[in-house]
């Protein structure tokens, strides 16, 4: 969809008011009257559009942009510019930050809310669901269920027996919340994303496995997003918990009884065993696992495809992956890793040799 331009001014008005006067757009050069309606790479933006500079590699590509406004920060405005500011220019701490809410500005722009419910959505008449809330078709509202002001729920997506979705939240279609979960305020659940199933608990008893019921909920806190079929389990006794600012990516597991912190990342395919907990900002690579009852402190990352079977403690960043090999080198250093535990024995005997030699050499 078209969007209709609009003042470079208020573009970064909006931008300031949507981080919280936390990003501070300094407007320079010949920008007024400028009018745009989209963001694009420096090397293809047109004089509709703004372009930002945040990867300096690319500032080769300034002068030549062709883009109506261009996003920078001020040193690298004054290594292109020197002095000067011969076109309209957006001075900010972080483009990149800045590029992030500009889209954001931009693509509400295009999206139709309007607020109702469709007459094939099925909403039991105990749940609690705000005027100005928007449920779709196929939609499934159980009993006592509460959809906060300005929410969406999508075709086909269930909000489960006295579940409770925050203002602003955005279910994605088949997207399901199960019964007594809480998902905050301004939350994104995508499609096939499930917030409630039951936590993987099994008792062993005389070689069987007997089904523990899973009676905690999952919570989820404010400005949290939840990737494509990614699932976050329900806590077996204590909740599952998801804080606040926190991204999670397509196809991650979080299981029962996992604590994240605030503004956390999980890259795809990444996992938790039950009772990890991460600090705040903590980041997870893609494929990387944590091992159960695991505490990841508050700051570290978890490299891509790295296992982390035991407490971290000084390391801010953990890696540990055997790196793709051509096939035979890699066949060599299978057994060379196979033979080790043979090895080891066979240095500690010589240095338990050494040391006896050393000695009857001493008493000579």
């Amino acid at each position: 969809m078209q969007v209709q331009a609009f003042p470079i001014e208020l573009l970064c008005q909006a931008i300031t008011a949507r981080s919280e006067g936390r990003l501070v757009c300094e407007l320079i050069g010949p920008y007024e009257g400028v009018m745009v309606n989209n963001v694009a790479p420096l090397s293809k933006a047109q004089p509709h559009e703004v372009a930002f500079l945040a990867n300096p590699k690319f500032i080769h590509e300034v002068k030549d942009c062709q883009a109506g406004v261009i996003v920078l920060r001020a040193g690298d405005k004054e290594k292109v510019f020197g002095d000067e500011a011969p076109r309209a220019m957006v001075i900010v701490e972080d483009p990149y930050a800045w590029f992030a809410y500009a889209l954001q500005v931009v693509e509400a722009q295009t999206k139709k809310f309007v607020s109702g419910i469709h007459p094939r959505a099925i909403i039991d008449e105990t749940a609690e669901v705000d005027p100005t809330a928007r449920i779709d078709g196929g939609a499934v509202i159980e009993a006592r269920a509460k959809i906060g002001a300005g929410a969406w729920i999508g075709s086909n997506a269930v909000v489960g027996e006295g579940a409770v979705i925050g203002d602003g939240t955005h279910l994605f279609p088949n997207a399901t919340v199960n019964p007594g979960c809480v998902v905050g305020k301004r939350c994104i659940l995508h499609s096939g994303s499930v917030i409630g199933a039951d936590g993987f608990g099994f008792a062993p008893f005389k070689g069987e496995w007997v089904k523990i019921p899973q009676i905690g909920r999952a919570v989820l806190g404010d400005d949290v997003e939840i990737g494509g079929s990614t699932c976050v389990d329900r806590g077996a006794l204590e909740d599952t918990v998801v804080g606040r600012g926190s991204k999670i990516d397509n196809l991650v597991q979080i299981a029962h009884n996992c604590k994240l912190g605030e503004c956390c990342v999980m890259a795809g395919a990444s996992n938790l065993a039950g009772s990890a907990i991460l600090g705040d900002h903590v980041i997870v690579g893609g494929a990387g696992n944590v091992n159960g009852h695991i505490t990841i402190p508050s700051g570290f990352t978890v490299g891509p495809a790295t296992t982390v079977i035991s407490n971290p403690k000084d390391a801010k960043l953990m890696m540990g992956f055997f790196p793709a090999m051509e096939k035979r080198d890699f066949e060599r250093s299978a057994v060379m890793i196979k033979g080790l535990p043979d090895m080891r024995k066979q240095i500690k005997a010589l240095e338990a040799e050494v040391a006896r030699l050393k000695a009857k050499l001493g008493e000579e």
